[in-house]
């Protein structure tokens, strides 16, 4: 009995000593997410639904481009034209190259004749809001940044569970703590059920 005692004890100090500083890890986390995905809900309210647009032109040097040569032209885009992200496509046609960036909340085209290298740059842009939504999806952000968003779910799942758990063990709480969570459950079911089209 007294073993059982102490294992109880003993799994109470070290859930709380954990879920207090895996919290805390999670915090800063916690009010992004929270923030982007409020966000994320109301599009229209923060001004990112549409983009802004705005178009550069310019030259691009003939000789990059009878291959094409995609690892110059990409690094000519970038140099004159502030072309940013990730390189999403790189089409080659007869006539012209159309090239495409992607990052959080940025889109930039570059429409390239061939051969004389007259190149239009189209950069579409959400804003500092829509970048910040874009990264909450991990859309755009490369596999740094989605790994980051997964270690982030398994903090925030750990913090939940571990809550969860402390709460258990106060008797005197047990029961509102219960109560709350299949309360949450229940209005989570509802909505679903009866309100999600």
């Amino acid at each position: 009995m007294m073993n059982r005692h102490h294992f109880r004890n003993a799994l109470r100090k070290w859930t709380r000593t954990l879920h207090i500083y895996v919290s805390m890890l999670g915090l800063c986390a916690i009010l992004f997410f929270s923030a982007t995905g409020f966000m994320l809900n109301h599009e229209e309210w923060f001004g990112f639904d549409e983009p802004s647009v705005r178009t550069v032109e310019g030259m691009l040097p003939a000789a990059i481009l009878t291959g094409p040569d995609e690892l110059a032209v990409a690094e000519s885009l970038r140099r004159d034209f502030h072309a940013t992200g990730l390189v999403d496509s790189f089409e080659t046609y007869d006539d012209e190259i159309v090239v495409v960036f992607v990052s959080p909340g940025r889109r930039v085209q570059a429409t390239i004749a061939r051969p004389d290298g007259e190149t239009e740059v189209e950069l579409e842009s959400h804003g500092v809001a829509g970048r910040l939504v874009d990264l909450h999806r991990g859309g755009e952000t490369g596999a740094a940044w989605r790994f980051l968003i997964d270690v982030t779910s398994v903090i925030l799942v750990f913090a939940a569970l571990s809550g969860l758990l402390l709460w258990s063990f106060v008797p005197k709480w047990r029961t509102i703590g219960l109560g709350a969570a299949v309360f949450s459950l229940a209005i989570c079911g509802v909505v679903y059920f009866l309100l999600v089209p």
